[in-house]
């Protein structure tokens, strides 16, 4: 389905946009976040959608796009294979990447390409939406690095890859280079690469929604809590020159405060009791360290 966007001809063009959509099982909602990227008030160069070895075939559903998306097919890898298939054959100076099940508000480009000038990623707000209730704006952790071109350094460069979201990104390939997803990351494998992206370029975050991330209970980030905290931790590690002594052990804390609440808003206070007791010891004297450690133990007792 249409034309593979590796024919360049030695060069990319200026100010257009590549957009990668990786498929995996998402025929109800590929149409989608398709149709918000073709309704763009600025339309992008081209649209990749890079099936993952599905179960399902996603040709019929993009039947209606007819030669204005490229799908692309191969065997499955994940998330971070399937996104770097696209970008290996992306013609843009930029590239952008969305889910399959996520969708854009028609001004998410118009508005990244404004504040480019200098940036080699530029990110924004975005809304999180529930299947069947009214979506809402997601709080950032840090909204004061919103609205203004960033040079980061040291542990500012973490908190600018904690307040981005993979589907609302835009990055210039000039400063992609040859980086790319890491699959054994996943499903931290996008957080790993925007600190990496974050440490070497200027970001800009706008500071408005330009993007839904709809939330799935099957999916990747969601379905498997140990999994998920346990390789941010990795991610951590990896980078702690960055953060230095004292910002690794906050990010630990965090994250072991996130895996315990996971598990005990989930029913699994026995699962909880661990990063509980891991985060106790580096807050020892954080009183919702110690509430929390009691909750896991008193639920897991009854």
């Amino acid at each position: 389905m249409g034309k593979a966007a590796n024919d360049r001809e030695g060069a990319t063009r200026h100010n257009t946009v590549s957009v990668v959509i990786p498929y995996y099982k998402a025929r109800y909602t590929i149409a989608r976040a398709v149709r918000s990227v073709l309704a763009q008030t600025i339309r992008p160069y081209e649209v990749i959608v890079v099936e993952d070895g599905s179960f399902d075939d996603p040709a019929e559903a993009l039947e209606e796009f007819g030669s204005a998306v490229t799908l692309i097919r191969k065997p499955n890898g994940g998330p971070a294979s399937a996104r770097n298939t696209g970008i290996e054959l992306a013609g843009g100076e930029w590239i952008a990447f969305l889910d399959a099940d996520d969708y854009w508000e028609p001004f998410k480009l118009e508005r990244q390409l404004a504040f480019s000038d200098g940036a080699g990623l530029v990110g924004g707000k975005w809304f999180i939406e529930y299947p069947g209730e009214p979506r809402y704006a997601g709080e950032v952790n840090d909204p004061a690095l919103f609205g203004r071109l960033l040079k980061a350094k040291g542990s500012e460069v973490f908190r600018v890859a904690m307040n981005v979201w993979t589907g609302i990104l835009l990055v210039r390939r000039s400063a992609l280079g040859d980086q790319r997803f890491v699959s054994s990351m996943e499903p931290a494998e996008d957080r790993e690469l925007w600190i990496r992206l974050a440490a070497s370029t200027s970001v800009y975050l706008v500071p408005e929604p330009l993007a839904t991330y709809v939330q799935y209970e099957n999916s990747l980030s969601n379905s498997d809590c140990d999994r998920a905290c346990g390789k941010m931790l990795n991610v951590v590690y990896q980078h702690a020159a960055l953060l230095g002594a004292k910002g690794v052990r906050k990010e630990e804390a965090s994250i072991y405060r996130r895996w315990a609440g996971t598990h005990l808003a989930e029913g699994r206070p026995g699962s909880a009791i661990i990063p509980a007791a891991r985060r106790l010891a580096i807050q020892p004297i954080s009183p919702q360290a110690w509430w929390i450690i009691a909750k896991a133990l008193g639920r897991s007792i009854l």
